[in-house]
């Protein structure tokens, strides 16, 4: 698939498809002034790595939560200095469900209930990239965890 005008969309509405054919994602910020757009939609990046010097990306991964589920998902991250990861999606059969890392409680409350399960059955939740980062060639393994997790 061609990265167009017509695979932009807002970033809450990225699919494990969308993720599938494009594996790394950015804001449109240029492109605000694009009928129905604004600054929430993202556009495909056309590469097989994770740019070294990226803002705002929306990368693939596969998510594996601490009582071993896995789910297709994405990170929210920036890679100046490394790999910084401000907030995952899963992405399940009923919706997205967000953990970032400035979530109060109650966010990770909410967002525990839409899965069914107990903070000891989400946290620590495990990550791989499914694309390598340019700086190092290889997939991304670690750990994420809320703040209040």
């Amino acid at each position: 698939m061609q990265a167009t005008i017509a695979t932009r969309k807002p970033v809450d509405e990225l699919t494990a498809s969308d993720l599938d054919a494009f594996p790394v994602w950015e804001f449109a910020m240029d492109e605000e002034e694009v009928e129905e757009q604004d600054e929430t939609w993202v556009r495909p990046v056309p590469t097989s790595e994770v740019p070294a010097d990226g803002f705002s990306l929306s990368v693939a991964a596969v998510l594996k939560l601490a009582n071993g589920r896995v789910y297709p998902g994405v990170m929210f991250c920036d890679t100046h200095a490394g790999l910084d990861i401000a907030a995952v999606a899963l992405l399940t059969t009923g919706g997205r469900v967000l953990f970032s890392k400035n979530d109060s409680p109650s966010e990770i409350r909410r967002s525990l209930k839409r899965l069914g399960l107990g903070r000891q059955h989400v946290f620590p939740l495990d990550f791989c990239t499914r694309v390598p980062l340019a700086r190092t060639g290889i997939l991304e393994r670690g750990t994420f965890n809320s703040s209040h997790a």
